[in-house]
């Protein structure tokens, strides 16, 4: 879950926030060690002992800022598909994000950049496709193959939903104007989180409906779930 802010942060702690806020709004390419130095009040010698390179420092910022959301991921994949779990899951994820307002950007910015500058800067593609992407597309691939889940593309449900759940987070000025609200208050988050759960099993209404005529895939007839109830409970 998001970890709260703290007075009195370590040296270490101090750069690992001034260079995700630095990497998130410039990207790595427009950052140098000074910057970060500077931003987090300490000598650039503090952030050479504490990271040896601006390539460490930048694989150390992303996992921190990466590891929450992997980890929530495993959460719900390692049990039942349904949609209040799905809920659920939604919620922890925009909680930390609303916490945690750099991870969205910087996110989005190793997508546009992975990779421009050097081997170093595509640390992100490595961190999140294996511990994250294939083994989200492996658990989607078995519930398909077991008829609970509609054979559509594991790579771009993974991918639309990714940029969705982190477009959203990038995009506050634009969506309190249209919406007339903050973005990120209680309330809309949990209407956003509605829409999710809704576009997502919008996606299987037609298979189970499909499964039901054909008097279930595996000789029984699947019932489909209940959506989440609309109550105004607390998202993040």
């Amino acid at each position: 879950m998001a970890k709260p802010k703290q007075t009195g942060q370590s040296g270490r702690e101090a750069v690992l926030d001034a260079a995700a806020d630095l990497f998130a709004r410039r990207g790595y390419g427009g950052v140098a060690v000074q910057d970060i130095a500077d931003a987090a009040g300490v000598h650039k010698t503090t952030v050479l002992y504490q990271f040896n390179t601006k390539e460490e420092l930048h694989e150390a910022v992303l996992d921190r800022a990466i590891g929450p959301v992997i980890t929530m991921m495993h959460d719900f994949l390692s049990g039942e598909f349904n949609p209040e779990r799905l809920a659920w899951h939604l919620d922890q994820i925009h909680g930390y994000l609303r916490a945690n307002p750099s991870v969205p950007r910087l996110v989005i910015r190793e997508l546009l950049e992975g990779g421009e500058y050097g081997e170093g800067a595509d640390v992100y593609v490595e961190r999140f496709v294996g511990p994250l992407y294939e083994p989200a597309s492996r658990r989607l691939q078995e519930a398909q193959a077991a008829g609970l889940m509609a054979p559509i593309s594991p790579v771009f449900f993974m991918h639309d939903l990714h940029v969705q759940v982190m477009s959203y987070f990038c995009h506050g000025p634009l969506l309190e104007r249209i919406m007339g609200t903050d973005p990120y208050s209680v309330d809309a988050l949990i209407a956003r989180r509605n829409y999710l759960v809704d576009q997502i099993l919008s996606q299987q209404r037609p298979h189970l409906q499909e499964l039901e005529e054909a008097g279930g895939g595996n000789g029984e007839t699947p019932t489909p779930r209940r959506k989440p109830a609309r109550r105004k409970e607390q998202a993040v």
